[in-house]
Formats: structure tokens, sequence, C-alpha cells
């Protein structure tokens, strides 16, 4: 069932008061009514919004990520937002940031029948807010996916625009081959703390015959390292693991395992084991500037607690206009 606007209740059978009261519908935003029972599909949430907003808005930001499926910091929600052209007038609504960012035309797109930014200019908009380990990953999936260039977004950054230089370090850190979250963060505390990897190498045995593709290999060394998640506790998934690892260990590669906690809060090991891989001397600081970008990201609690603050700021529980005045 598509949308209704409040002032076409009528022409559904309803009044508009009791559409609003009615639990079959919630209302995203004032002046229109969707199915409560797909409240929980963003793009049936944004399908409904647009039929309020200006004509020629976009979704833009975290809402355009999410759209794409791209892989999100860890955050407990997200806003939705949109963007108009910056000669509309200022539309602000309750349940939706609208931004006048002026998206120029050929970064005006439609995924589905919803109009989005382009890729690379919701990563440019997104570079704003997001710590540099989150908009490494973000980008990683995005170039995973197919979405996008490093090209580009580099030909779309404009110089002087808030969040360029995490961007540009984003764009120097990221990794096409990467293929989840984690494993993107398993490669930045090797690479921040100086070593080099190879991402997703394909092991041959000596026939010639791949027996395994792995998270990444400690190059010039025998050493895998790679991040096992919930799904290697599965009986069948463990099993398979075992043959795997032995296969690996008869090609004389050595398999490192890291779960999550091991990434968040034992990543000087992780880096101490690194060392021991390529016969370097320990340097207690060698993973300070990853533990200093972690702080900063959604995988640490002072990081969360960082970006929902500037999330937060888009996040429109009522008008800011009735704000202001309220407030003169």
């Amino acid at each position: 069932m598509d949308p209704i606007l409040h002032r076409h209740a009528e022409s559904h059978g309803f009044t508009s008061r009791s559409l609003r009261r009615s639990p079959s519908f919630v209302h995203p935003v004032h002046g229109v009514a969707q199915l409560a029972s797909s409240s929980d599909d963003l793009a049936s949430t944004c399908r409904a919004v647009a039929r309020v907003l200006p004509e020629g808005t976009v979704f833009t930001h975290v809402t355009s990520a999410l759209l794409h499926g791209w892989w999100m910091p860890m955050a407990d929600a997200f806003p939705l937002v949109a963007c108009t052209d910056g000669e509309t007038t200022h539309h602000d609504r309750r349940g939706v940031c609208v931004r006048r960012c002026d998206v120029p035309p050929g970064h005006r797109q439609r995924l589905g029948d919803i109009a989005v930014a382009s890729p690379e200019w919701t990563i440019v908009e997104l570079s704003e807010h997001l710590a540099l380990l989150d908009l490494v990953a973000l980008i990683d999936s995005a170039l995973h996916l197919g979405h996008t260039t490093v090209d580009a977004i580099r030909a779309t950054m404009r110089r002087g625009r808030r969040g360029v230089r995490v961007l540009r370090r984003a764009l120097d850190l990221c990794d096409a081959r990467s293929e989840s979250w984690w494993e993107t963060m398993l490669r930045l505390v090797h690479v921040l703390s100086g070593f080099e990897v190879d991402a997703q190498e394909r092991i041959l045995n000596r026939g010639g015959v791949e027996i395994a593709r792995v998270d990444l290999r400690i190059r010039g060394t025998s050493r895998v390292a790679e991040y096992d998640g919930s799904d290697h506790r599965d009986r069948q998934q463990h099993q398979d693991d075992l043959r795997r690892e032995k296969a690996l260990q008869r090609e004389g590669l050595e398999r490192y395992g890291y779960i999550a906690t091991e990434i968040v809060l034992g990543a000087r090991q992780i880096v101490r084991d690194a060392e021991l891989a390529t016969g370097r001397p320990h340097v207690d600081s060698r993973a300070d500037t990853w533990l200093a970008e972690a702080a900063l990201a959604s995988l640490t609690l002072k990081g969360r607690v960082a970006l929902a603050r500037r999330l937060d700021r888009m996040t429109r529980t009522t008008s800011q206009r009735v704000v202001r005045r309220r407030a003169g």
C-alpha cells in the first residue's frame, strides 16, 4: 500500500484524525502515513517521507549509505537525512534532517524508485562526521560492491570542505578486496602499525590448486591473519576451518585467527604477533597510531559516544523552527 498524505485521508476512507490514530499506520514525518508493518524498512520510509519533501530532494549521508547496503559504523540508530538544492526554501520537519547542500546534477541518482546522492557524494558528506577507521570500512564496502572507485571519489572532493583531510587519509588506506567490516579493522591494525599485508590472497598447493583464500597475508612471511566471526562457532564451519588450517600448514603457512574482542582490546598483542612473524624487534609504541584512531571510531565506547553526539545534531524530534521560536 502506498503512503497516504494526511490531506488525502478521506479519499482513502479515513478522516485525518482517524488516520493519525490508527495503529495500522505510523507517521515518519508530519503530513504522511505509512503502514506500520513497513516501518522497519528504510526504503519504504524514504518513499513515504519523499511525498512531503520538495521536488528534487535526494536522500544522502547515512541514509544513502544504508540504502546502498554499505558497512556502517556501530551506532544504536541513524537519522533520516535528505538534501534539497541550494535555492529551495528551508524545509524542516520532525523526523527528517533536510540539508541544503546543493548536490550537483551529476550526483543526483535513483536507487530503484528512490532519489539518492551518488556514492561519491554520499562518501564526501559522510567524511564530515565519521572517524577515519569507520570511513575506511564504509569506503571498502562501496568499492567491494562496485558502487564507486577511488578515482571517482577523489574527483568529487572539494578543497577546503570539512572532512576532506580525513577522506584523503581514508582513500590511501582503503582496499576493495576487504570482505567485512572487521576484516578491514584487522587490516588497519597491521597497516597503521607499519606492516605491509596482502588482502584476500589465493593460496595454491604444490599442484597449483587453490586451497584457500586468506583474509590477510603479512607480506614477506608465512603468517596468515584472519578475522574469526561468530559463524566460526557453527559445528560444520568449525570442521571446515580445521581442514583448511591443516591444508595451510602443509604449505608452510601459519594461521592466526582473531576475534572482535582481540581487535578492540588486544591490538598490542596482534602487533606483537606481527613483529615476531617479520622478525622485527618489539617496539611498544608501534600500535599507538592504531590505538589513537580506534579511540575516535565506533569500535570503542568513547568513539560510539562521540559519533552519537555528532549524529544527534541531525536527529529531528521536532521542527527546529519551533524550538527557536520557543527559545525566543
